[in-house]
């Protein structure tokens, strides 16, 4: 059964990423779209927009991501979290969800995986990834970069904390009201 995702054109969104595994990080890509890194392990970051994050073993980071107006209600795209040998092996090592468009009031409504098509896009089709497309944390750079579909590493060293995290630091402990989220599992 895969998770389904449920979101809105033109509405953006903050995803908390993590990898609760015990052995392989984990590329992950939702649906092609940017994602803009705000928090690496729960530490807020300067912003820093990459194509895909790669999670290794109990890391977090929190993107944002902008789903595009032009999206219509009804279409499906793939959310994939693929395991570090599977860039060179294929699809078959993955997890997969789909992120599903609906209406823009529809979006705290569950959708049964089961009543669902898979998105038109095959799973087996590997990502196409041209010179621009950016890798955040990856091993490193000399053995990643344009390895094996193209693209460029961003290792984790190059994050910096965010003014806001020094700022938390010096302030006290008080509670604000937070909106409600919404919480999905996507595992295997």
């Amino acid at each position: 059964m895969r998770e389904v995702v449920s979101v809105s054109p033109g509405r953006t969104y903050m995803i908390r990423l993590m990898n609760g595994g015990a052995h392989y990080g984990l590329r992950i890509n939702i649906a092609g779209l940017d994602m803009k890194i705000l928090a690496a392990d729960s530490e807020t970051v300067e912003p820093v927009v990459v194509n895909e994050v790669f999670l290794h073993t109990a890391e977090r980071f929190d993107v944002e991501i902008t789903i595009p107006n032009d999206w219509v209600e009804g279409d499906s795209f793939w959310i994939r979290a693929d395991s570090a040998e599977s860039v060179y092996q294929g699809y078959e090592n993955g997890i997969r969800s789909i992120l599903k468009v609906v209406d823009n009031n529809d979006t705290s409504e569950y959708v049964n995986a089961n009543d669902l098509n898979d998105p038109i896009e095959s799973i087996k089709s590997p990502l196409e990834r041209s010179n621009d497309h950016l890798t955040m944390n990856c091993y490193d750079r000399a053995t990643f970069d344009g390895a094996p579909n193209g693209g460029r590493c961003l290792p984790i060293s190059t994050l910096s904390r965010s003014q806001a995290s020094f700022n938390r630091e010096n302030k006290s402990n008080i509670a604000k009201e937070e909106a409600p989220v919404a919480v999905y599992y996507i595992d295997s």
